[in-house]
C-alpha cells in the first residue's frame, strides 16, 4: 500500500519528478565537467573575433557581454570587464552593438578551491559565459559602418570584409533596459534610479556594492531579481484595465501574456523571470482550454525548459530559490491555512511569505551561511514597497515615452520616498548587532537537511507523512554514531602559496594551525564550516604565508591562546601578543596538550634559537588510538632530523609535507622513518618557487607512496582528513578532495 500510494503521487506530478531527476543529473555531471575543465584559470588568445555586445541585468556598470566568433567560425560568449576602459568608449560600443578585435586575451573561470567558497566558474557558467577578460581601451573597436536591418546588422570587419550579424534576443532585451534606464535617469538621482531599475528589471549593475550587499544580507535579494512576484506586480494594472471590459476571463488571461513577455525581455530572460513567465503562460493556456492548471506540472515543465536551455542553471542561486519558493507555497501554504485562526485578512497576507521561509530556510542557510529573522518578518511589507516601485517605475517610463504631457512630480516623490525607505530598512537590518537582525549559522550538512525536511514533510502531510520523520531520526542516529567514530578532523584550506588548517575533535575542541597569506578570507570559511569559537591558534613561524590572515581571524574570533615558537630571531612571533592583545604562549622545546578525551596535541620546536625562521618552525603533532597527523610548518631537513632523534616525531598516518613540498621538506631517510600512508602538500597553483619539488615527489614514489596517496591543494583544492576508530575497533583515515574528480 505504501509503495502504491507513492507511485500514485509520483504519477500525478510527472514533470516535477522529471525536473528533480534533471537537477540531480545536471548537478553531478556539469559539476564534474567543470572541475575537470575549470580547476584553474587559463589564458587564451582569440584572434580575429567580432560579434555583438550588450549588457545583461547581472552585469556591473562597466561590464558587458561579447557574443562573438573567431576567424574559424568558433562561437564564444565572453564577459568583458571594462573597469580599465573609458566610460565614453564603453558607451560607443554599447550604442553600436557590434565590435571587432584583432586579438583578445581571455581567461577561463576558476572553480572554488574551498568548500562553501564562492565559485566563479559555476556563477559564470550559470549565465552561459565561456570566458572573461579585462579589456583596455583599444582592445575592442567599433566597426567603421554599422547598418541595422530586420533582426540583423551589417558591419565591416577588421579584415575589410562586410559581414552580416544575426541579432539575438539578448541584444534587444538590452536595448529595452537601456531605454528604461534613460527615462528613469531623467527623473531620479543616481542612487534612487539604480534601486528602482533593480526592482523593475533586476539590473543591479548601477547599485553600489554596499547597497547591494545590505539588500542581500537583509533577505531582500528576491526584490531585485525579477521573479513571480514581479510578474504579479507588472500584470496588476493591465488586469485591472481588462477587468473593466467585456472580454471573457480566460481571454483576458491570454492577453496578459503580452505584458508578461515584455517583462521577460526587460529582465533579460533570467532563470527566475523565465520560470514565472512560463508558468503564467502555461496557466493561461490551461484556463483557455477549460482545464485547471497543475502547479507542480507547470513548475516542472518550466524547470525542464530552463535546464535544457542551459544545464548550468542548476548552480544558480536564483534557480534554487525561485523554484523552491513555488514548491514551498504549493506544499506548505494549504497546511498552514488549515490551522485555526489563519484565515483572517492579516494572516492570509503573511502565510505565503511564511511558507516560502519555512521551505527555503535550510537552502538559504547553506547558500549564505546566515539568515535574518527580522528580514523574514519584513519580507511582506518590503514586497508591497517593491510592487509600488515596479508599477510606478513603469508608469514613469510609459509617461516619458508616450504621455510626456502628464506631470510626474507627485509620483516621483512617492517613489523616491519608498526607495529610500526600502534601502534604509535593508541597511538597518544588515547593520543590526543582535541575533534578531542576523544569525550566523554556518552551512548545514545533509543531516540537518534530512531532519528539517523530514519533520516539515511529516507536519505538512499529517499522519500520512509519519514515515518521513522516522527516516530522519534514523539518519540522525547514523550520523551521531559516525561522528562519534570520527575522533579528529583536519581541514587543510586552499590558501594559495601558504598554509592554514582547521583542527576539530569529537569533544568539541577547535583550533587553527596557521592562517595563510590573508588573500583568502579564512575567517569567513571557518564560519561557513560552522566554527564560531576557536580554542587555540598555532602560528608555526613568522613568515607572512603562515600568519598573513591572523589579523582578520582575530577580528572575528577571540581564541583563548595563541601558540608561537620560542625563537629569539622570530620578531613577529615575539611581538604578536603586544600587537593584538592576545594571550601568547612561546613553546620552548616541546609541549603536550589534551584536545579532549581522544586526541593529544604535541607542539615541538628546536632546542636552540634559529636565525633561519623556517628551521625554527613550531611542529604540530596530533595523535590518538586512531594514529597521528603531523603539520610541520616550514621545518627543513635539519629541524625534522633533530625532532626525529629526540623522539618528537615517529611513524604517522598523515604527514603534511613541510615548506609546501620544497626540496628541503624532508629527505629520503626522514620520510622512510616516519613512513606516512598519506601526504598532504599545501602549495599555490603555478607558484614561482616550483613547489612541490619534483625531487621530493620522486622520493615519495620511491618510498611506495604513489600519486593516489598524495593530496595537493594546488591541484585538488581544500583537503579534509577524518581519522578515528570504527564500530569494530579498527583504525581508519578518510580523506576528501574539494575537486574530487581530479583525484
Amino acid at each position: 500500500m505504501f509503495l502504491k500510494r507513492w507511485i500514485r503521487r509520483i504519477m500525478t506530478a510527472p514533470f516535477l519528478v522529471l525536473m528533480a531527476a534533471a537537477v540531480v543529473f545536471c548537478y553531478i555531471f556539469c559539476g564534474i565537467y567543470m572541475e575537470q575543465t575549470c580547476a584553474h584559470s587559463e589564458t587564451l588568445a582569440l584572434k580575429g573575433i567580432s560579434g555583438e555586445i550588450f549588457r545583461e541585468p547581472w552585469n556591473g556598470e562597466k561590464d558587458f557581454i561579447l557574443s562573438a566568433r573567431d576567424a574559424d567560425g568558433q562561437k564564444y560568449r565572453i564577459l568583458v570587464k571594462g573597469e580599465y576602459m573609458y566610460s565614453g568608449q564603453i558607451g560607443k560600443l554599447i550604442k553600436a552593438g557590434v565590435c571587432t578585435a584583432g586579438e583578445l586575451k581571455v581567461k577561463t573561470p576558476e572553480t572554488a578551491g574551498n568548500w562553501y567558497e564562492f565559485d566563479y566558474c559555476r556563477y559564470l557558467r550559470s549565465h552561459g559565459i565561456d570566458y572573461y577578460t579585462y579589456a583596455n581601451n583599444g582592445d575592442l573597436e567599433v566597426p567603421g559602418k554599422v547598418t541595422e536591418g530586420f533582426l540583423t546588422a551589417e558591419y565591416t570587419g577588421a579584415d575589410g570584409a562586410v559581414r552580416t550579424l544575426r541579432r539575438s534576443l539578448a541584444y534587444y532585451s538590452s536595448r529595452i533596459r537601456e531605454d528604461i534606464s534613460g527615462s528613469l535617469d531623467k527623473y531620479f538621482s543616481g542612487d534612487f534610479s539604480a534601486l528602482i531599475k533593480a526592482v523593475m528589471t533586476g539590473e543591479t549593475g548601477a547599485l553600489d556594492i554596499e547597497s547591494r550587499s545590505n539588500l542581500t544580507s537583509a533577505g531582500f535579494s528576491h526584490l531585485i531579481a525579477v521573479s513571480g512576484a514581479h510578474v504579479s506586480f507588472f500584470t496588476l494594472p493591465f488586469a485591472a484595465l481588462l477587468g473593466r471590459t467585456t472580454i471573457a476571463h480566460d481571454k483576458r488571461k491570454l492577453l496578459l501574456i503580452i505584458p508578461v513577455v515584455f517583462l521577460w525581455f526587460a529582465a533579460g530572460g533570467s532563470c527566475t523571470v523565465t520560470r514565472a513567465a512560463l508558468m503564467f503562460i502555461f496557466g493561461a493556456v490551461a484556463e483557455a482550454l477549460r482545464k485547471p492548471p497543475n502547479v507542480k506540472n507547470t513548475l516542472g515543465l518550466a524547470g525542464l525548459i530552463a535546464l535544457a536551455t542551459n544545464p548550468y542553471t542548476v548552480f544558480s542561486t536564483g534557480f534554487l530559490l525561485s523554484y523552491g519558493a513555488v514548491l514551498s507555497i504549493a506544499e506548505i501554504l494549504p497546511a498552514l491555512k488549515k490551522i485555526k485562526g489563519m484565515n483572517n485578512p492579516v494572516m492570509s497576507r503573511l502565510l505565503p511569505g511564511a511558507s516560502v521561509n519555512a521551505g527555503l530556510l535550510p537552502v538559504m542557510m547553506r547558500k549564505f551561511g546566515s539568515f535574518s529573522p527580522c528580514g523574514m518578518l519584513l519580507a511582506v511589507p518590503a514586497s508591497y514597497v517593491a510592487c509600488f516601485l515596479s508599477i510606478g517605475g513603469y508608469l514613469v517610463y510609459a509617461a516619458d515615452k508616450i504621455l510626456s504631457w502628464i506631470p510626474l512630480n507627485g509620483l516621483t516623490r512617492v517613489l523616491v520616498s519608498l526607495s529610500f525607505g526600502l534601502q534604509k530598512a535593508a541597511d538597518s537590518v544588515s547593520g543590526g548587532d543582535s541575533w534578531f537582525f542576523r544569525t550566523e549559522c554556518g552551512a548545514p550538512g545533509i543531516v540537518f537537511f534530512a531532519v528539517y525536511y523530514g519533520l516539515l514533510i511529516g507536519a505538512v502531510r499529517g499522519r500520512k507523512g509519519k514515515a518521513v520523520p522516522v527516516l530522519a531520526v534514523i539518519v540522525v542516529a547514523a550520523a551521531l554514531i559516525g561522528n562519534g567514530m570520527n575522533r579528529v578532523e583536519v581541514l587543510f584550506f586552499d590558501v594559495g602559496q601558504g598554509s592554514a588548517a582547521l583542527v576539530r575533535t569529537v569533544d568539541g575542541v577547535t583550533g587553527l594551525v596557521d592562517t595563510g597569506t590573508g588573500d583568502t578570507d579564512v575567517a569567513k570559511l571557518l564560519k561557513r564550516e560552522g566554527v564560531f569559537k576557536l580554542d587555540f591558534i598555532v602560528i608555526s613561524h613568522g613568515h607572512s604565508d603562515h600568519y598573513g590572515g591572523l589579523a582578520n581571524v582575530l577580528r572575528e574570533f577571540d581564541p583563548e591562546t595563541v601558540f608561537v615558537p620560542d625563537n629569539a630571531f622570530d620578531k613577529y612571533c615575539n611581538e604578536l601578543g603586544q600587537c593584538f592583545g592576545v594571550e601568547t604562549v612561546a613553546v620552548n622545546g616541546s609541549m603536550s596538550l589534551s584536545l579532549g578525551k581522544y586526541t593529544l596535541m604535541k607542539l615541538s620546536e628546536p632546542l636552540e634559537d634559529k636565525e633561519n625562521l623556517n628551521d625554527g618552525s613550531l611542529v604540530v603533532s596530533l595523535s590518538g588510538k586512531w594514529g597521528s597527523i603531523v603539520l610541520p610548518g616550514d621545518a627543513e631537513n635539519g629541524e625534522l632530523g633533530e625532532l626525529l632523534e629526540r623522539g618528537e616525531l615517529g611513524k604517522t598516518e598523515v604527514f603534511c609535507l613541510a615548506h609546501h613540498g620544497s626540496k628541503t621538506s624532508g629527505d629520503e631517510k626522514f620520510l622512510w622513518e616516519i613512513s606516512p600512508k598519506y601526504v598532504i602538500i599545501s602549495a599555490g597553483y603555478g607558484n614561482s618557487y616550483g613547489h612541490p619539488s619534483k625531487l621530493v615527489l620522486e622520493t615519495l614514489e620511491d618510498l611506495g607512496i604513489d600519486g593516489s596517496a598524495v593530496y595537493r591543494t594546488d591541484r585538488d583544492g581544500a583537503i579534509r582528513v577524518k581519522a578515528g576508530i570504527d564500530l569494530f575497533g579498527r583504525e581508519f583515515t578518510v580523506i576528501w578532495r574539494k575537486r574530487q574528480s581530479l583525484a
